[in-house]
């Protein structure tokens, strides 16, 4: 699966996670971890540890999904 297709998955998945992100500025993070961990951190007041940890979890969320369904 390439680097793009990641991005796009992981980007629903934080959609579907965290409702108080919108698609917009998700996008606009173009999948940098640290721009979605400023806005995790921002939009639901978390620190950015806190917000980075979360991140880390909905990655490997997804990399578990995927190496199931291949």
């Amino acid at each position: 699966m390439s680097k793009d297709s990641f991005t796009r998955l992981l980007s629903g998945e934080i959609l579907t996670q965290w409702t108080l992100l919108d698609s917009e500025a998700v996008e606009r993070s173009n999948g940098n971890r640290a721009r979605i961990i400023d806005l995790l951190a921002a939009r639901y007041g978390l620190s950015e540890h806190r917000a980075a940890r979360e991140i880390d979890r909905v990655c490997d969320e997804l990399s578990e999904k995927l190496k199931r369904a291949a």
